[in-house]
């Protein structure tokens, strides 16, 4: 049996739902790219404010990467692996060679390689499952790189996909979801862009 909501009702799921609130969401993505971002200036003299640039999307791939850190399988202080993290990020956001040896020459004096080794393979497994996923979704964007520009979309897809399944209109709710997330401010794709792949994403979903 279908429960079609009208988009009033959709609203309102939008605005309250608790506690994944979307804005929430990528405010709490956005700021731990801005954390990141002042941590490897403070503590180490690195300047990666480019990475910025990338709002959200940033931490939609590293935020995991954080949480596979602090499962205890790994013997390291708090700023190597916010060290490992900033490799993590510039390996995948930042095209800038001078910046990438300065990370990683880095993490090399710090003797923190194979851990490294480990969080780099993790986000690529992660990259590459979300790069296939856009893929079979039919969203078709210029280059991977751009397609990383989506990647705050990660945290978010059990939550889209509670969204459209508990409403029949999956391009009107598109819009919606495009709409409150280009809110927030803290992405850096246009909102018609958004709402066609994310109806995309949702007729995969669904």
């Amino acid at each position: 049996m279908d429960f079609l909501i009208n988009e009033s009702q959709l609203r309102v799921i939008l605005e309250q739902q608790e506690p994944h609130n979307l804005n929430d969401d990528m405010n709490v993505l956005y700021s731990f790219t801005k954390s990141l971002v002042e941590k490897a200036k403070t503590i180490y003299g690195i300047n990666i404010k480019l990475l910025l640039t990338w709002g959200a999307a940033v931490g939609g791939l590293v935020m995991p990467l954080s949480e596979f850190l602090q499962t205890g399988r790994f013997d390291l202080t708090e700023n190597q692996q916010i060290l490992l993290l900033i490799g993590a990020a510039c390996s995948f956001f930042y095209d800038n060679a001078r910046v990438l040896k300065s990370v990683f020459k880095r993490i090399k004096l710090e003797g923190i390689e194979e851990p490294f080794k480990e969080v780099l393979l993790k986000g690529k497994n992660l990259k590459e499952a979300f790069i296939k996923f856009m893929v079979a979704s039919s969203v078709t964007i210029g280059s991977l790189l751009e397609i990383m520009g989506y990647a705050f979309l990660i945290p978010i897809i059990t939550d889209l996909e509670n969204i459209a399944y508990n409403n029949g209109d999956i391009e009107k709710t598109a819009i919606l979801i495009a709409k409150r997330l280009v809110a927030s401010g803290v992405i850096v794709i246009g909102q018609v862009a958004l709402s066609k792949t994310i109806t995309k994403v949702l007729k995969k979903l669904t």
